[in-house]
């Protein structure tokens, strides 16, 4: 739970984007906010396709590290695929914008809102794609300050820029929906730009880029198709709504915007779990898989039930914010109510896919993802606009059951493998005091590729951070290593051989005495500062 707060920060900062957006464009026009409403799948899309690619670059980097090898040839194919993505990408929306948007929307302004908006957002999207590699490049480092700010002030650029573009403010005219447009491409442009330091490297040849693109997308393709996936049935929802009304649209639009608040501790927790579950399972100690699982669906069923009571309870003041169309507000207060249903459930059937993923079991985690988003919820949702539009709601609380109870059907078959494989009753070895120790090495960053390359191959799991400053060491490395308590000795053994201690100059010079001649200063510097949990000491080797 410690570790969640800074990814849940992360996409909360992430979804101010269109929050903002929303708010905005609301209070300039109707058609506009369905527009937006319109347009946000297409967002998912560009999103999906730069998360994806980042995640496979940062996930192979992250193993060159560990192998110290080198990672500048990943690092500068993830530039070269953002370039080639968002030229596709612009190509491609630009082409097929207004077919697309004629699908979801009747309304002629509404129409050309969208076109506008979607245009402006598609061809500008190279902000998105090169933050998005880059991004994952420095936290690959272990630098994960540079990338919360340009979060932060790509955000607020956003904020600022959004009601001076759409309104107008003295010289500056008003542009209307594609002010808000530009705004949303600005603050992307600054993250890029924040990130660009140290994110970005030359691309390699042809020779030597192929290989890299394979492992990349090798790595990063299940995070794009997941992403794609839920683009697809938003898509689809749209389509149905808008045999009924550019109204039913636009609520659609704004309980995915509101819903974002209440889905980002899910979020958090879902990114946090996998590699604790992962470790864990590794280490056959099923007992404590289970008891991670349980915990985590208390802590994300506690944020759900606010979600539940704000849905219930303020459906009205919620809409308001961004509409006050009474047609919005009918629908979107009908379906407020009975979509607020559906939070609670929800979590059992967003955290068992995750479990199965971060157990090695694919077939389950990505049986229960299509169920929910695709054999559950379009085709209910389709069947029950047949009956009209106040039913179309109910597919979101029908899908969240018949996925959960999948869940945990799926769930008890593999607590019962387990019991079968140990032939005891699965216990906690969280009872009592923890066999489990965490280690923090602190190491000088010439030692880091060789120190990393040990550990690994002795079998040891490790996260890398870069640390701040590093006095006349250029720098240094945190290394945070997780292990039993028995093995302890064993990992700063290995961290030990490895760390070497050399001299080397000050960077400066001091005065031999008051009158004698400036002479370089040296120090031995290197070795490693070792800390070990539930110590409170610590040892210097």
């Amino acid at each position: 739970m410690k570790i969640a707060p800074p990814v849940m920060l992360a996409q909360l900062i992430q979804a101010l984007y269109n929050i903002v957006d929303s708010f905005f464009v609301g209070k300039y026009s109707g058609d506009g906010l369905t527009a937006l409403s319109i347009i946000f799948p297409v967002q998912l899309v560009i999103t999906a396709i730069a998360v994806g690619t980042g995640v496979g670059v940062n996930t192979q980097m992250s193993r060159q590290y560990a192998r110290g090898e080198k990672v500048e040839e990943t690092a500068g194919t993830g530039t070269a695929l953002a370039l080639i993505s968002w030229a596709a990408f612009a190509l491609t929306s630009t082409l097929l914008m207004r077919p697309y948007v004629m699908t979801s929307a009747t309304a002629p302004e509404a129409i050309e809102y969208a076109v506008q908006y979607g245009t402006i957002v598609c061809v500008g999207s190279i902000g998105v794609f090169l933050e998005g590699i880059w991004t994952k490049v420095h936290q690959a480092a272990g630098n994960m300050r540079r990338p919360m700010l340009a979060q932060v002030v790509g955000a607020m650029t956003n904020i600022v820029l959004d009601p001076i573009l759409i309104f107008g403010a003295g010289p500056i005219p008003s542009l209307g929906v594609a002010g808000a447009a530009y705004a949303t491409v600005a603050g992307q442009f600054v993250a890029a730009a924040i990130t660009f330091g140290h994110g970005f490297y030359r691309p390699p040849g042809k020779g030597q880029m192929l290989p890299c693109v394979k492992a990349i997308y090798r790595l990063g393709y299940p995070s794009i198709l997941m992403q794609a996936l839920y683009t697809v049935y938003i898509m689809a929802l749209n389509i149905i709504l808008a045999g009924f009304s550019d109204e039913a649209v636009t609520v659609l639009g704004l309980y995915y915007k509101l819903q974002s608040f209440f889905f980002i501790p899910l979020g958090g927790l879902q990114t946090c779990i996998v590699p604790l579950l992962s470790y864990t399972y590794a280490k056959q100690d099923y007992g404590r898989c289970q008891k991670i699982t349980k915990d985590a669906m208390i802590f994300a069923g506690i944020f759900m039930m606010v979600g539940t009571l704000c849905f219930e309870g303020i459906p009205g003041p919620m809409i308001r914010i961004f509409s006050t169309e009474q047609e919005v507000l009918d629908i979107g207060i009908h379906a407020f109510h009975i979509i607020g249903i559906s939070f609670v459930p929800s979590v059992v059937s967003l955290m068992f896919p995750v479990f199965f993923q971060a157990i090695g079991a694919a077939v389950p985690s990505v049986l229960l993802s299509l169920t929910r988003q695709l054999f559950c919820l379009i085709p209910i949702f389709w069947g029950m606009s047949l009956l009209g539009l106040e039913y179309t709601w109910l597919a979101f609380p029908l899908a969240e059951v018949i996925t959960g109870a999948l869940g945990v059907a799926l769930y008890l078959k593999q607590i019962h493998e387990w019991k079968a494989e140990n032939h005891a009753p699965l216990e906690t070895t969280w009872k009592g005091e923890s066999k489990m120790k965490m280690i923090t090495a602190i190491i000088n960053k010439k030692d880091v590729n060789e120190v990393c390359g040990a550990l690994t191959r002795a079998g040891f799991y490790f996260t890398k951070m870069s640390s701040t400053g590093g006095f006349l060491t250029a720098g240094n490395a945190t290394l945070l290593i997780g292990t039993q308590a028995e093995k302890v000795q064993e990992a700063i053994s290995v961290i030990r051989e490895h760390c070497s201690r050399r001299e080397e100059p000050i960077p400066s010079t001091v005065k031999m005495g008051a009158t004698g001649p400036d002479v370089p200063a040296k120090v031995v510097v290197g070795g490693a500062t070792v800390f070990v949990s539930d110590v409170e000491e610590f040892e210097k080797i």
